[in-house]
Parts: structure tokens; C-alpha cells; sequence
């Protein structure tokens, strides 16, 4: 921590300046999330593979960073719509590197789509990337209640009402 410095009063004797509410309660916040956070990291370095982004263009990796960062810190829905930016990113270059440049530049879903109709990747990976998509929908687009991937539907199906684990869980989804 950067020391501060000493100012004093008109006698000379140093005035204490008193440390601001909200530093120390982001310091508490810090020290009680560490845990979840620490658990998080050791997911993510479990399921990523190492090195993987080199060659990729600075705003895709800087959205791949940031999709990270959201899910350890516990902004699930942050990390799901960036998630789903950095496929966008993905499909948008491979599918533009092998001559698909107008399927490539209307959306994720299209970019799915065609990918999987000219067997261009692992239809698994085809189907988690389609789940992502479905997933980040209503945070990207509103959809009435009714809708299968909206969070009321969730909590519904799932009989819980642990918003955040159920955010959690749909931000693991691989």
C-alpha cells in the first residue's frame, strides 16, 4: 500500500486522516470472497487449456481476459454475454478465413449454423456454442417469461430460487 502523506496542523503535530468506509469494506468484501473466488480460479485453469490464444486479434483475447475476470469475481451474467462475444469473435474469423464472409459477419446463431452445414467444426462444439448462445439470449435480448432460457423459467424448472447458483452453473456450462 502506498504510504500517505503526513500533513500537520498549524502546531506541527501530524493529523490523522482516517481511512475511507468504503476501502475497508471493499477490503472485508475481498476477504470474504476469496474463497469462491479462489475456487473459481482453479475451475477455469481446469477446464482452459494453456496458451491457447496466441494469434488471436487484441480485442478477442482482451474479451476472452475480461470473461474470465467477470466469472472469478462472481459477475456471472457479465461472464456469459462475454463468453458468447468471444465465440462471435471465433466464428467470425474462421468461418471469414475460409471464404464464408457473408454467413460470418450476421450473428452467432447464423454462424453456428453454417459452420455446422458445411461441417466445418465438432458438431459437440457446435451444440455447446449453440447452448451458450441460447443462454445469453435473454441478457442480450429481452424475452417474455415464457421463454425456455430466461431466468424465471430456470428458477421454475430447477425449484430454486439461488439466482446466483443458477447463474453460476449456466456460466460453467461447457
Amino acid at each position: 500500500m502506498a504510504r500517505r502523506a503526513v500533513t500537520k496542523d498549524l502546531f506541527g503535530k501530524p493529523i490523522r486522516s482516517r481511512r475511507p468506509r468504503y476501502e475497508a469494506a471493499l477490503e472485508r468484501q475481498e476477504r470474504r470472497t476469496l474463497p469462491e473466488r479462489a475456487a473459481r480460479v482453479r475451475w477455469l485453469s481446469e477446464v482452459i487449456p494453456r496458451n491457447r490464444m496466441f494469434g488471436m486479434p487484441l480485442e478477442t483475447g482482451l474479451v476472452f481476459e475480461e470473461a474470465k475476470a467477470s466469472f472469478v469475481y462472481g459477475n456471472f451474467i457479465g461472464a456469459i454475454v462475454l463468453a458468447a462475444s468471444f465465440l462471435d469473435h471465433w466464428f467470425t474469423a474462421s468461418l471469414g478465413q475460409r471464404g464464408y464472409h457473408r454467413e460470418a459477419c450476421q450473428g452467432l446463431a447464423a454462424a453456428i449454423k453454417c459452420a455446422r452445414v458445411n461441417n466445418l467444426a465438432d458438431p459437440l462444439i457446435l451444440d455447446k456454442a449453440d447452448r451458450l448462445r441460447a443462454i445469453r439470449n435473454p441478457f442480450v435480448h429481452l424475452k417474455s417469461f415464457d421463454r425456455p432460457h430466461t431466468l424465471g423459467q430456470k428458477m421454475s424448472k430447477a425449484g430454486s430460487y439461488d439466482i446466483m447458483a443458477l447463474l453460476e452453473n449456466d456460466a460453467k456450462k461447457r
